[in-house]
């Protein structure tokens, strides 16, 4: 029964992600042409909407940590839905942002954060295969995504594109996600804590100097992540490599991400969850290795995206596992809300420092700031390798 609440609440989460965030990018150039929008302002938007969902996620934690979830989870995908569908409408700059202000804002509940929140409180111990098997499903959203988009708009236009996208949300993902955590969620799990003792707990867990070593250890992840896919076409291409040679590099990291979650869903069961978060930071270094030498055997790239993307696919299952060992299940979504903030702030700086850098001293220089914030946050996660928090 646990892995088949895991099956739907995959599927939920696939088409939910679809429509926050593939759907953007598989439609840039068409609103950019159709909507008279200039690209420039399409990926403020962007930006900005993922600052509004990184702001709301402390909050939809605090929803997790009273016992609200439930609702939380089958409601969500329907405002996604209602938001998507709205957006299929607009017609000016103005529109087009508060719609995806708000598709930005309803994805909050329905996503990685709050769903893993949700599971490892309930599931303890026995959340990372649940976890590993939502990721696969996930990890071909974009698979999914940019095809189907691709062919609904040339058959028909974007607009009906993006209302099928909402309908799918509210038609599939409300429905998996409710009939998915009702297996899962134990109703009055614990006596929910006075605000006053949750308020004093959160206090004394953001003093321990843990909490701001694996924050440190999000931003790197999240800032490496944004940077890598914003740079990597032409990151390659400056190490000599051809578009379409590059092109197919990145489209590999899909599938490499898959084999991470693979390999910790087979080899992971047993060990512990702080020692993979580790090795997971040396497959990052060891790949960051690779991406500088490119230029000397272009095969290399292969090797980058193993090691890289893997490392990438696994964290996705470690983070709320990791946050649960050090820790406990005190305020657990309040503070995996915070703590997804900080991979949100490296995600979203990520690509704007990397363009800095670039500019300064060439995608050289870029990767070797890579090598050394992997360096730092893979010597955060071996100082987070300590006695579970109390």
């Amino acid at each position: 029964m646990k892995y088949l609440s895991a099956f739907l609440i995959g599927i939920s989460v696939t088409f939910c992600y679809s429509s926050c965030m593939y759907l953007f990018s598989a439609l840039l150039l068409t609103w950019e042409n159709e909507l008279s929008i200039s690209r420039n302002n399409l990926t403020f938007i962007y930006s900005l909407g993922l600052v509004v969902h990184s702001l709301l996620l402390p909050f939809l934690g605090k929803i997790v940590d009273r016992n609200l979830s439930f609702p939380m989870m089958w409601t969500s995908p329907i405002l996604l839905g209602l938001s998507v569908i709205y957006l299929s409408s607009v017609d000016t700059y103005g529109g087009f942002l508060l719609a995806w202000i708000l598709v930005s804002a309803t994805s909050g509940g329905c996503l990685y954060t709050m769903l893993f929140s949700v599971i490892t409180i309930n599931l303890k111990s026995k959340a990372k295969t649940s976890i590993a098997i939502i990721t696969l499903f996930a990890g071909f959203a974009s698979t999914y995504t940019f095809p189907t988009a691709t062919y609904l708009t040339e058959q028909y236009d974007w607009r009906f594109t993006v209302f099928i996208f909402g309908i799918l949300n509210i038609l599939i993902s409300s429905p998996a996600n409710y009939f998915g955590f009702k297996n899962i969620i134990i109703k009055e799990f614990k006596k929910i804590e006075k605000k006053t003792d949750q308020n004093s707990k959160l206090k004394i867990i953001l003093k321990d100097y843990r909490f701001w070593l694996f924050s440190f250890s999000l931003f790197v992840i999240g800032f490496n992540i944004g940077a890598i896919t914003t740079h990597v076409i032409p990151m390659l291409q400056e190490k000599g490599m051809s578009l379409s040679q590059a092109v197919l590099t990145a489209s590999l990291f899909g599938p490499g991400q898959v084999i991470g979650r693979i390999l910790v869903m087979i080899y992971g069961g047993d060990k512990s969850n702080l020692k993979l978060f580790v090795i997971c930071f040396y497959s990052m270094v060891v790949g960051m290795i690779f991406l500088y030498f490119i230029n000397i055997n272009h095969y290399l790239a292969f090797l980058f995206v193993l090691f890289n993307s893997s490392a990438y696919g696994s964290m996705a299952i470690l983070k709320p596992l990791v946050q649960n060992d050090t820790f406990g299940q005190k305020n657990f979504g309040n503070i995996h809300g915070i703590l997804a903030l900080q991979y949100m702030i490296g995600s979203i700086a990520g690509p704007w420092i990397g363009s800095l850098v670039w500019n300064v001293g060439g995608y050289d220089l870029l990767i070797l700031v890579f090598f050394v914030l992997a360096i730092f946050g893979n010597s955060t996660a071996i100082f987070l390798n300590k006695k579970k928090f109390i």
